[in-house]
């Protein structure tokens, strides 16, 4: 039984997310204490118990303290099986985060899988849908990794109600990815959307101020609004920055009280800031990336504009399942390399 302190580092849920994920890949039971337990409300969340049900699901697990709030799970897994699923957050809770629980372990699974999920599809401190359909799955299929997800209903925090399909394939071999080069976008296209409920000129103000901020870097782009049926108000910017070998994403979400420029302007800010490192994996991206990695017979490398203690936590965790090697250049908080042997023996 594998132990794990869920404070450590970063201490959110990705220790949880990850730890489920390889549980089911190596067959390797797991205790995890202390669960997000620095964070204003500790324990699991609705969103976080969703996780640990998806999980379940898809490996017929044995399941202690998934309760609400809970600060101590166990969690002994079955071999990952594929099927047709449908997972419920309850709330806005990331449907994405759910999707990327349970991507890997039905992967390896003998056949298709189908994953429908319900929550948060456009919500803060998440992935959103445009980002996992524009910049996730493309990238991880350069690892020989096949997924495929479709917007069904959007959902935006904190009313949620969206919905989203994922259609995952075996993988037939993963791949280890190299990407070192530097990033230089050969076009960037932004999209501004508001719920229906909510007045047109919020999405043409965000789309004006991206056209301005655009503009100013000098890069062949384009910018699309949209007003979408939803469950509830909201507001996203995504923009999508793409080279010649990589892509990277950056999302704002509106909030009550935040100007829509401000919203424009965030997502250009996280942008600008990306160009300016010439790193080709953005830092969320570089994250993601780490259990494919893992799990890939060779050598991973790339460059990230920033190592994030999200990332070096993502590695601890790693090391309680999987025997690899990894290198870090660059320190927390600043670009770097990121350099990962492994291979699922």
């Amino acid at each position: 039984m594998i132990h794990i302190d869920g404070s450590y580092g970063e201490g959110g849920g990705q220790i949880l997310r990850s730890a489920l994920a390889l549980s089911i890949i190596t067959g390797r039971p797991f205790v995890i204490d202390n669960i997000r337990a620095s964070r204003k409300k500790p324990g699991l969340r609705p969103q976080h118990r969703a996780c640990v049900k998806a999980a379940a699901a898809i490996s017929g697990a044995e399941v202690k303290g998934a309760e609400i709030g809970s600060l101590r799970l166990q969690f002994s897994p079955g071999s990952p099986r594929s099927g047709t699923f449908r997972f419920e957050v309850g709330t806005a809770g990331a449907t994405g985060l759910v999707l990327q629980t349970v991507y890997l372990p039905l992967s390896l699974a003998r056949n298709a899988s189908r994953v429908r999920i319900t929550g948060g599809t456009h919500v803060p401190m998440a992935p959103c849908y445009h980002y996992l359909s524009l910049v996730f799955t493309p990238m991880i299929s350069l690892m020989g990794l096949d997924l495929k997800v479709n917007l069904i209903r959007w959902g935006f925090y904190p009313v949620g109600g969206g919905e989203i399909e994922a259609k995952i394939n075996p993988v037939k071999e993963l791949r280890p990815l190299w990407l070192l080069e530097d990033f230089r976008p050969s076009r960037i296209e932004a999209l501004s959307v508001v719920a229906e409920s909510l007045p047109k000129h919020i999405s043409k103000r965000q789309a004006l101020r991206l056209q301005r901020g655009l503009e100013a870097l000098g890069i062949d782009h384009q910018v699309r609004s949209l007003r979408v049926k939803s469950s509830g108000p909201g507001t996203m910017v995504f923009v999508l920055a793409e080279s010649e070998s990589s892509r990277a994403g950056f999302t704002a979400i509106g909030i009550k009280g935040k100007p829509a420029e401000v919203v424009a302007e965030e997502a250009l800010g996280a942008l600008t800031i990306f160009l300016e490192t010439g790193a080709p994996v953005d830092e969320h991206l570089a994250d993601q990336l780490i259990l494919p990695a893992a799990l890939a017979a060779g050598e991973t490398r790339y460059r990230t504009s920033r190592i994030t203690r999200h990332l070096l936590t993502n590695l601890w965790v790693i090391r309680h399942f999987l025997e690899i090697d990894f290198e870090i250049h660059g320190r927390e908080g600043t670009p770097g390399e990121i350099v990962i042997r492994g291979g699922l023996t």
